[in-house]
């Protein structure tokens, strides 16, 4: 009689152990190609930087990037959530939002002005 209560629990909480553990994988593997999809922005905002292949083909196109362009350069702020498929014994799914952002500034360009501005100053 113990045998048929207790072992069932155990392997339904090492299954929920092991969904648990491919919850948190999945969250950092969104979260790695996240980041390296806002540095793409970020390097396509400047027009400084090219990556070599393209992260959206190979990616589901459901997280949010947003680009805020200032002087020389700009700012990209990116977010998507993962929701756990199945919780197991859990009593609710797992929700993780990744986000993140980064920063872009065209350096040559600011030179440039920073050259510019100080000319004019020499000149007055």
């Amino acid at each position: 009689m113990e045998a048929a209560v207790v072992l069932p629990v155990i392997m339904l909480t090492v299954i929920t152990c092991v969904l648990i553990i491919m919850f948190f994988y999945s969250s950092m593997s969104e979260q790695c190609s996240l980041h390296t999809e806002l540095r793409k922005e970020a390097g396509l905002l400047t027009g400084n930087t090219e990556y070599l292949y393209n992260i959206r083909e190979s990616q589901s196109d459901d997280r949010d990037i947003y680009v805020r362009v200032h002087g020389f350069g700009g700012t990209v702020y990116g977010k998507k959530y993962i929701i756990m498929q199945k919780k197991g014994v859990l009593s609710r799914k797992g929700v993780f939002a990744a986000e993140g952002s980064s920063c872009a500034a065209d350096a040559p360009e600011f030179v440039r002005y920073c050259n510019f501005v100080k000319g004019l100053k020499d000149e007055q």
